[in-house]
């Protein structure tokens, strides 16, 4: 057993054209960046279009309804949120699953997200915000 995490760089791997393509490294940074952007997105707040490239059109069409119903019942966002703490699991070589802990004012969120390598970059394609 090794004392290093599962992402480490470890040797490349052959894409579905045959060229040889590292493995990539720790989803946590990029998971923490979309948690923060979408904890914004459900409080009303803008930058839904920011996460184009990194989410699947299923979980921006999610984030879409939430965003909508939320300047519905008048929230315009403004407050800075904070992730508190994350969590990642590999759970195949293409795959991670990230926890987090998200607050945005006084509320406190749980967020669960699953980040596929498509494509030789992470996408997350489940977005869960409790």
């Amino acid at each position: 057993m090794s004392a290093e995490p599962e992402w480490a760089p470890s040797p490349a791997h052959r894409d579905i054209y045959g060229r040889a393509r590292p493995s990539l490294g720790d989803p946590t940074p990029l998971a923490c960046t979309v948690a923060l952007t979408a904890i914004e997105v459900v409080h009303g707040g803008g930058g839904l279009d920011t996460l184009l490239r990194w989410i699947t059109p299923e979980v921006r069409a999610s984030l879409a309804r939430q965003y909508s119903l939320a300047r519905r019942a008048g929230r315009r966002g403004g407050v800075e949120p904070q992730i508190l703490r994350a969590r990642a699991c590999r759970v195949s070589r293409g795959a991670a699953e990230v926890g987090a802990v998200a607050q945005i004012g006084t509320r406190s969120h749980a967020i669960a997200m699953r980040l596929e390598d498509l494509a030789g970059r992470w996408v997350i394609t489940v977005l869960d915000i409790g």
